[in-house]
């Protein structure tokens, strides 16, 4: 008999049945005494409804995708670029280049100097830019087939649609990068482009007032100074070149090493890299008069023809040289 006086007082559950309650389980420990068994009660299998010719075609499709997550896509194509809006920064910079040059430094020497001691005592801030690795390959292909167009369907007539088109083809060879990525097709028409075009190789025809130039001068004005290359190119083949020694893929002459011809040419990316050059080697410059380099002893001979030397508008060196009264002995 079970009483509860607490909760139900007056009643008497005596005549109520008592309850089954499962047999426990007898064994002695700490034993799961509730097993359950749902894969013993599941239903039986089922053919497959998918086609294995089905199941191959799904498998090509997606052979070779790789889904990237967001770090791995921001580490792809975020770069950090410095803040052109550091102005205090940039600003303290110039004013150390100016003061290490006047004490008798190389540009250079003074490049040196700011990245030990560095302006405000720290590094220019940077800002984080997305950007896509192909993007600017793929922006100077399309750019190369839109003008091709233009020209085989006969829209380059007039005075005005050269004029513009020179201007694109300077937007085209402003950067060394992406005449590297090109191909032997894509040079191939540009210069079918430039001859279109009427591409001077006369360098004031296309507003470059300087004759021997730097680096500076040259990041200052790429995209004319190679189009200058291509028009002195048009230029030799309507004369006679060895195409060997000079092409599309070599349209910069090298006289640095005292050939007279400049033969064999350069590429544009070893002509760049041999007007960067920094201490201890000896930077080229460019002859655009000539239309290829020369090495620093011809530049100083070059000046020493000149009553004012370096000061010669047609001089853009920033390095402090000595023009050569006397032309001296040669060394490349």
């Amino acid at each position: 008999m079970i009483q509860r006086p607490g909760s139900r007082e007056g009643d008497d559950m005596k005549n109520q049945p008592v309850k089954k309650q499962s047999i426990k389980n007898k064994r002695s420990g700490i034993g799961n005494f509730t097993i359950q068994r749902p894969g013993a009660k599941a239903s039986s299998g089922v053919s497959r409804s998918i086609a294995f010719n089905r199941l191959s075609v799904i498998d090509s499709e997606n052979a070779g995708v790789v889904e990237l997550g967001e770090k791995t896509i921001k580490k792809l194509f975020e770069v950090k670029v410095p803040d052109p809006l550091d102005v205090s920064w940039i600003t303290e910079k110039a004013r150390l280049l100016a003061k290490y040059q006047a004490e008798g430094m190389t540009r250079e020497e003074a490049e040196r100097e700011i990245k030990v001691n560095k302006p405000l005592g720290r590094e220019q801030r940077t800002i984080t830019k997305q950007q896509n690795i192909a993007e600017s390959n793929l922006s100077v292909s399309n750019k190369i087939a839109e003008l091709k167009e233009e020209v085989d369907q006969g829209r380059v007539e007039s005075r005005a649609d050269q004029a513009i088109l020179t201007a694109e083809l300077t937007r085209v060879f402003r950067s060394v990068r992406s005449l590297q990525a090109m191909s032997l097709s894509e040079f191939n028409d540009l210069k079918r482009i430039a001859q279109r075009a009427n591409i001077p190789s006369d360098r004031k025809l296309l507003g470059l007032d300087a004759s021997y130039v730097d680096r500076a001068y040259y990041d200052a004005n790429s995209g004319k100074i190679n189009l200058l290359f291509i028009g002195k190119l048009i230029d030799a083949e309507k004369k006679g070149v060895d195409s060997k020694q000079y092409n599309m893929n070599m349209i910069v002459k090298d006289f640095s090493k005292g050939v007279a011809d400049g033969m064999p040419a350069k590429s544009v990316s070893s002509m760049y890299s041999a007007i960067s050059r920094g201490f201890p080697s000896t930077p080229r410059y460019l002859d655009l008069n000539e239309g290829g380099l020369i090495s620093e002893t011809q530049l100083k001979v070059i000046a020493g023809g000149f009553a004012d030397g370096f000061a010669n508008p047609l001089f853009s060196i920033n390095k402090s040289l000595t023009p050569t009264s006397k032309p001296s002995v040669f060394t490349p």
